[in-house]
């Protein structure tokens, strides 16, 4: 079979991330990429021996008709960028979080399954090989029955005004905020192991809202998108859930833990480490099977390794119909639900039920 040509919209985590990971892979090949500066996104091809470079997306789209589109932009562009992609043709695979509010993502699954097109998105977590075992532990009764799970992180992105500077990720309007960037990942981890949350409570807030410019001739702004929020999630049978992010602080930081009836499992932000702590014993280190080993390059972006996983899973899909996971309409979808109510629930200032998301509608 000839390989999957791939072209990537943005320039950022696109360039870092995703260009490796698929010009790595033998059974893709990329062919063009697109960003907002053209001249920019034209010397991010030179570097990365990309044919091809635009500065519109829906050039590109008509000019190349790829077989898959990957969608790295700001969060504001994924719906309109996923419906055109798949109106071209193309398997989309988009970043999270997914999209503006859910029915946008809603719209996207749909569309995806009329064009019936493989749809994937990046919860490229998923594959650190901590977070795999761990859950693989708690399925095999490990811990007992599941009961809280506790994350916590800490991020200096925004410390100071001296942070870093004012950009989408900022930005209300253009879906911005560690909610959706990071809470994102964590709410997918808390449903593979409780399965859908039922109610979230949460606040959602800006605790350093000036953005000044962090080198010469960035933009100066008042932030409108969340830098810091926590919320707790109820699930079916009574479990619970507890994420608390903060990207003020001057240092990073990153726990997991799942509390069972027997025992607790902890891995920390590396996702390479998983420990087992019971009453009475010391922390015992797990040994991680060996088919969950990533291969991570000293120097390189951290997330090159885990999204080479999604990358196999991404060809298999769409050269061999296996089925994908995570996957746009089992998983997407419900988590921009369930981050819909963890908005909704700090404007009320109350517990908000999480949406039951709608069956797709036959076709």
């Amino acid at each position: 079979m000839s390989r999957i040509r791939v072209a990537l919209l943005g320039t950022s985590f696109a360039r870092l991330v995703q260009a490796p990971a698929f010009q790595r892979h033998p059974g893709f090949e990329l062919v063009a990429i697109a960003g907002s500066d053209a001249a920019k996104t034209q010397r991010i091809a030179g570097e990365l021996a990309i044919p091809t470079a635009y500065g519109d997306w829906r050039m590109l789209l008509e000019r190349e008709r790829p077989d898959l589109v990957s969608i790295a932009t700001p969060v504001f562009l994924h719906h309109p960028m996923m419906l055109a992609a798949l109106a071209a043709g193309a398997h989309v695979h988009c970043e999270k979080p997914t999209a503006m509010h859910l029915g946008q993502a809603i719209e996207m699954r749909d569309a995806a399954l009329a064009a019936g097109r493989v749809a994937g998105i990046n919860h490229e977590f998923r594959f650190f090989p901590a977070r795999a075992h761990a859950l693989a532990v708690i399925r095999a009764g490990g811990i007992g029955r599941p009961r809280r799970a506790e994350i916590l992180g800490r991020y200096p992105i925004w410390h100071s005004v001296h942070g870093r500077a004012m950009n989408w990720l900022a930005d209300a309007a253009r879906g911005g905020g560690i909610l959706g960037a990071l809470g994102s990942h964590h709410t997918d981890c808390l449903r593979t192991v409780f399965g859908e949350p039922e109610v979230a409570w949460g606040s959602v807030r800006v605790q350093q809202p000036r953005r000044g410019p962090a080198s010469e001739g960035a933009s100066e702004g008042v932030a409108t998108a969340d830098d810091a929020c926590t919320f707790q999630y109820t699930f079916a049978g009574g479990a619970t859930a507890l994420v608390d992010l903060d990207a003020t602080t001057p240092y990073r930081f990153e726990r997991f833990e799942v509390h069972g009836e027997e025992a607790t499992l902890r891995w920390d932000e590396t996702g390479y480490r998983l420990w087992r702590l019971a009453p009475g014993a010391d922390a015992e280190e797990l040994a991680l099977p060996a088919d969950l080993a990533l291969e991570p390059v000293a120097g390189e972006p951290a997330l090159i390794a885990p999204f080479r996983r999604m990358v196999d899973r991404l060809h298999r899909a769409i050269a061999l119909g296996e089925p994908l996971s995570p996957s746009f309409a089992a998983d997407a979808v419900p988590v921009q639900a369930a981050l819909d109510a963890v908005r909704a629930s700090s404007l009320a200032g109350a517990p908000i039920a999480v949406a039951r998301v709608p069956e797709p509608v036959a076709r």
